[in-house]
Parts: C-alpha cells; sequence; structure tokens
C-alpha cells in the first residue's frame, strides 16, 4: 500500500512539545515503523521521499496540498509504501486497519503519524521547544503524541452503495402482511425493519467490550470498542502493541 502524511508538524503536541521543523535532521530517516516498537517485526514498510514544507506554495502537487490543509502550520512530509502485498503480517494489519478506519469514519478509531529519532537541543520556556532533533523513522500508531500528524492513503476508498438483499425473515414478515398492501407500502416495511436491524448493531458494537493480550507478558487490557482513548501500549510492562493486535481487538 502507497501512503503519505504528515511524520511532524510545529504546533504544541499533547505533551506540550513544539518540533522546529526545519531543524529536524533528516539524513537517517528510512522507514514506516508499527506502534513505536523495537523488534524486528516492528518495520513495516519504507519512506522513499520527504521534504520539509513552511507554506502553501512550497507544496508540489495535491497530495502535499492536503497535509497543508491539514496542519496549516510547517510539517514534514512523508510518502512511502508499507509491505502488506509483501506479506509481512503487521504491516497487512497495519493496511487492514488504514481500510477499517476509511470505511468507518463513525468511529473512534484513527490511525496517525509519530516521529522517531532523537532530541539534540531544547529551548523555549521550560525546555519545550524541540530545536534540534534527528529523525529516524515515523511510526503507524493510533495515539499520535500530535493530533495534526495525519496518515492517508494514495488510493482512497468510498463507501460503497448499500445494495444487499433484505434478510430471508424480512420475506417472510412480508408474505405474511395484507395481500392489498402496495408495493410502497410493502418497500417502507423493509427499509423500516433494515433500519432497526442497523440500530441493533450499530448499539451492539458500541457497547461491546474488547481486550489487547500482551505477547510479552501476558496481561490483557480490556476496553471499550467505542472509547477515544484505544490503548497502544500494554498497561503490565509498557510493551507496545502491534496494528495486528489493535486490528483483531476491534474485529472481535
Amino acid at each position: 500500500m502507497r501512503i503519505y502524511g504528515i511524520g511532524a508538524a510545529e504546533n504544541s503536541d499533547n505533551s506540550g512539545e513544539t518540533i522546529i521543523v526545519k531543524n529536524i535532521d533528516t539524513s537517517k530517516l528510512r522507514g514506516f515503523v508499527d506502534e513505536h516498537g523495537s523488534d524486528a517485526w516492528s518495520i513495516i514498510g519504507g519512506i522513499d521521499y520527504f521534504k520539509k514544507i513552511h507554506a502553501l506554495e512550497e507544496c508540489e502537487d495535491n497530495h502535499q496540498r492536503r497535509c497543508w490543509d491539514s496542519a496549516q502550520v510547517p510539517f514534514l512530509f512523508v510518502r512511502g509504501t508499507i509491505a502488506d502485498e509483501s506479506g509481512h503480517p503487521n504491516a497487512i494489519a497495519a493496511a487492514s486497519l488504514l481500510k477499517f478506519t476509511a470505511l468507518h469514519p463513525e468511529l473512534p478509531l484513527k490511525v496517525g503519524l509519530s516521529i522517531e529519532g532523537g532530541i539534540v537541543e531544547r529551548s523555549g520556556p521550560g525546555d519545550k521547544t524541540l530545536s534540534k532533533t534527528i529523525a529516524t523513522g515515523v511510526a503507524f500508531t493510533v495515539k499520535p503524541c500530535n493530533p495534526k500528524c495525519a496518515l492517508f492513503m494514495e488510493n482512497d476508498l468510498q463507501k460503497s452503495d448499500f445494495n444487499a438483499p433484505p434478510p430471508k425473515e424480512y420475506y417472510e414478515a412480508l408474505k405474511k402482511s395484507d395481500a392489498t398492501t402496495s408495493f410502497r407500502e410493502n418497500k417502507m416495511l423493509v427499509t423500516a425493519m433494515l433500519i432497526e436491524d442497523l440500530k441493533k448493531s450499530v448499539n451492539s458494537y458500541y457497547g461491546s467490550f474488547t481486550h489487547l493480550k500482551c505477547y510479552r507478558c501476558g496481561d490483557s487490557t480490556r476496553f471499550f470498542k467505542s472509547s477515544r482513548d484505544i490503548p497502544n501500549r500494554c498497561t503490565g510492562c509498557g510493551s507496545a502493541f502491534h496494528m495486528s493486535d489493535i486490528y483483531k481487538a476491534m474485529k472481535q
């Protein structure tokens, strides 16, 4: 899958820190990582292009302009490929999660980006300005520290029209209805039944629990699927969950 997005943005993030984009050393920026993991399976793809953008006029294509419209501050644009088509299980899970969230924008689950590397120099009040940094990678994460660090697929998905036939029991209900009922009334009955069934499914989904099991320490983290605070690290040992773990939990 080809993806692009905002690897870092020059605004105060959730920890109150601001990275200075023009001073990011990108000479060692190479790949995409799964949820800041440190094992071999955590490397899920490669970055083949990046650019520091400080104004709309510096954008070269629609992808960069889309990122500028989203960030509205100087940012590090990144583009590359994840290894889902090569059979990498964590990359497959990351791609599946991106498609899942694109098809279900109503869900609180979102995937963003987070810069990885080191801090060379801090400045400003409380040393909250990251004035010089080194970027080594960009992580896919469900908890980006900077909410402006959005992630996009090069080929966006669109929700298809709902053309599935009504379930068998709805036809049974129609057969039992008055023979003089008009076609329009029958159609309204089917529609009402479908809407009611959909409401039940949505309520069941939003009210359901799921869990993430840590492959290192064995602890299980339980949470609501509808939560806006999806865990991305084990509460027991602090290890990062993989995209495959999060995707399986949301699909349970």
